[in-house]
């Protein structure tokens, strides 16, 4: 080793830290695959002794998960993993360059994050307005490619969501709705990680 030479700096894997029943970690691993960053993927169960811990540290309501680890970095809940996984990288972000495709991508993820999924904790109950909400994509995503027309960020949002639903054998929910279905056919060949529990998603 010469007086001069340095130690070659070691690079860690980006880690996702998911829970197979949490829709937001599905939103995170589409988002890492869809923008082909290399990401290791930990899956853990919620348990009863976590749940007691936040109800202890007045923790009720916020996300455990999914998280991001990056060398040193660490960060968790939907929004803000989605948002360091959409810029970190060299590929280009998922980011409309029009202000009315953005306002619209906001928009439907709106509608789905505080109308939509809260409804799902109860869906014979609230049938009726999971149908209006339904009907009212499928309406919106006629004769469109993607729910905004370009894709976006909504896309990888409400692909989650219909992802866990056909998993917990719930498919009917939205199997009725012509455009909804054309529009998600696509998405699980556009989304590499849709069919996932990899471990890793490469780049």
């Amino acid at each position: 080793m010469g007086l001069f030479s340095s130690k070659k700096k070691t690079t860690s894997q980006t880690k996702l830290i998911c829970n197979p029943e949490d829709i937001g970690s599905y939103k995170c691993i589409f988002i890492a695959s869809y923008r082909k960053l290399p990401v290791e993927i930990s899956w853990e169960e919620s348990s009863a002794a976590d749940d007691k811990m936040s109800e202890s540290l007045q923790m009720v309501g916020l996300n455990r998960y999914p998280c991001v680890e990056d060398g040193d970095f660490k960060v968790c809940g939907t929004h803000a993993v989605m948002t360091y996984l959409n810029i970190k990288g060299t590929a280009p972000t998922i980011h409309p360059r029009k202000a009315r495709v953005l306002a619209a991508q906001n928009y439907w993820i709106q509608v789905l994050v505080t109308k939509f999924e809260p409804l799902l904790t109860d869906i014979k109950s609230n049938s009726e307005q999971i149908s209006n909400i339904l009907e009212s994509l499928d309406k919106s995503i006629e004769s469109e490619n993607h729910i905004v027309g370009d894709f976006t960020i909504a896309d990888l949002h409400w692909s989650a969501v219909f992802k866990c639903l056909e998993d917990q054998d719930q498919g009917s929910i939205f199997s009725s709705y012509a455009n909804i279905n054309s529009w998600l056919s696509k998405m699980k060949t556009e989304i590499p990680a849709y069919d996932t529990k990899a471990e890793k998603i490469a780049a």
